[in-house]
Parts: structure tokens; C-alpha cells; sequence
């Protein structure tokens, strides 16, 4: 916004200048990934954990379904052990859940319920085996930094062992900023090697400080910081109008 005293003339010229040194530099405002497999094998070399593999694509307080398994199947395609991943949003798979009880071995179709047109992404459940190792009320009160204090809700919420991975699966979405998602069933991430969650930045105030090693990761989803899906076109700015007053400040290039 530029603020004129009746100078309008210099305002409009000064927010000509503005638009055009970001447009003219766009570009550096993209964000650049890497092919999501390199990702998870780069995550292989790092050595002891925790490694935190952070799906950004899929983050549920941006708007993500978090129930997009990409990022899952790519760590068990490339046989990573010692996982812990959570929570995955799937009432579906948790009333199958429930349905075994624990200690029951089951094989459910898990996430992918949602298809994306928008950015031409086609729902897709992961078939999953495993233990269920624990059923909870999906309640826990937040003990880190970020909103001490409170209590999360994710309805009802199992733990699905395939043996070389643990899945938090929940009724409800909630995006895991506090390590509660984990150890309120019993799962403390500090002592995994590869702790895969969904989030964005929130994760940092729970996660980052047990992390050896952050691992961002390119997975599907609405949260996707690869806008080529969006088939966004490029117009230059439009010119736009001036109001108020420009301080000399501004005009003399030091606001």
C-alpha cells in the first residue's frame, strides 16, 4: 500500500516501481522441491534419529484431507524401519479397526478417500497390513510450547503396526504440532529413527526440538507448495490506484 499527501503523481510512480521489482522477480518467490523418493533416500543417509519426515503437501490446518498416503508408500517402498507416521485421518479404517480389536491382524485399504480434481489428483487407499497394537479415545492435553495446555480431540484412534512401521490412525484431523499425537498411545517419537508426520511449520514447536535430522517432503495434497498442478497463467500487475498520502520517508526510499 502506498500513502500519499496529495502527491499522487509520485505515488503512482512509486507503486509502479514497487509492482514491477516483483514481478520481475517472481521466480525467487517459488518454492523449488526435489522428487519425493530422492528425498526419502537422502533421509536413509542421515544416520540415527529422530528423523522427522515432514509431508507438507497434506498439511490439515492449511486444508489438507491428511489422508493422502503418498509419502507413506514411498518410505515403504524404499524399506525404511523403525517409522512411526501419524496421525492418518480414515474413519473408515479405524471402525474396521475397532471392529478386530487389539492384537487383531488386519488388511484394510487405508486413506486416500478424497479425490482432488483441482489439481488432478485421484484418490488412491493404500492396503495396508498389520497388528492393531492400541485403541484409544484419541484425547491427550498438550504439554509443549505451542497451546500448553489444551486438549486435543481426535476421536477415536488406533495404532496399526506392520512391523516395520506404526500407523496413528484417527476418526478426526488434527495437524501434530504437539508430540501428544504420539504418546498418548503409547508411542515415544524420541526413541524412533524416522518420525513421518503432516504439517507445515506447526510441527516445529513439538518436533523440532527431539529432531536430529528434518527431512521436508514433497508429498500430494491441496497443500502442495508446487503450484504446476494449479495451471496458474501468468499476467503482468495491473495498474492499481493511489490513495492517501506518500511520507518522505517512502519517497526518499527509506521506509
Amino acid at each position: 500500500m502506498i500513502v500519499c499527501d496529495r502527491r499522487t503523481d509520485e505515488g503512482q510512480a512509486l507503486l509502479d516501481r514497487l509492482l514491477g521489482m516483483a514481478w520481475d522477480r517472481r521466480a525467487s518467490f517459488l518454492y523449488e522441491g526435489a522428487p519425493l523418493a530422492s528425498q526419502i533416500a537422502h533421509a536413509r543417509t542421515l544416520g540415527d534419529g529422530p528423523i522427522v519426515l515432514v509431508d507438507h503437501g497434506d498439511n490439515t490446518a492449511s486444508g489438507g484431507t491428511q489422508d493422502v498416503m503418498s509419502v507413506i508408500e514411498e518410505v515403504m517402498k524404499q524399506g525404511l524401519q523403525d517409522v512411526v507416521a501419524g496421525p492418518i485421518a480414515d474413519p473408515a479404517a479405524v471402525a474396521r479397526i475397532l471392529a478386530a480389536g487389539t492384537a487383531a491382524s488386519v488388511t484394510l485399504s487405508l486413506g486416500g478417500r478424497t479425490d482432488m480434481p483441482q489439481i488432478g489428483l485421484l484418490a488412491k487407499p493404500l492396503t495396508v497390513t498389520g497388528k492393531v497394537a492400541r485403541i484409544t479415545d484419541g484425547e491427550f492435553v498438550v504439554t509443549g510450547p505451542m497451546a500448553t495446555g489444551t486438549r486435543v480431540r481426535m476421536g477415536k484412534t488406533a495404532v496399526l503396526d506392520t512391523g516395520a512401521m506404526q500407523i496413528v490412525v484417527s476418526e478426526g484431523r488434527s495437524e501434530p504440532f504437539d508430540t501428544g499425537v504420539f504418546t498418548h498411545c503409547g508411542i515415544d517419537p524420541r526413541r524412533k529413527r524416522y518420525v513421518l508426520i503432516k504439517s507445515r511449520q506447526h510441527f516445529r514447536a513439538g518436533f523440532e526440538p527431539i529432531a536430529r535430522h528434518i527431512v521436508l517432503c514433497d508429498g500430494d495434497g491441496v497443500t502442495s507448495s508446487d503450484l504446476a498442478p494449479l495451471h496458474l497463467q501468468e499476467s503482468p500487475p495491473a495498474a492499481l490506484p493511489v490513495r492517501g498520502r506518500v511520507t518522505r520517508q517512502h519517497m526518499a526510499g527509506r521506509g
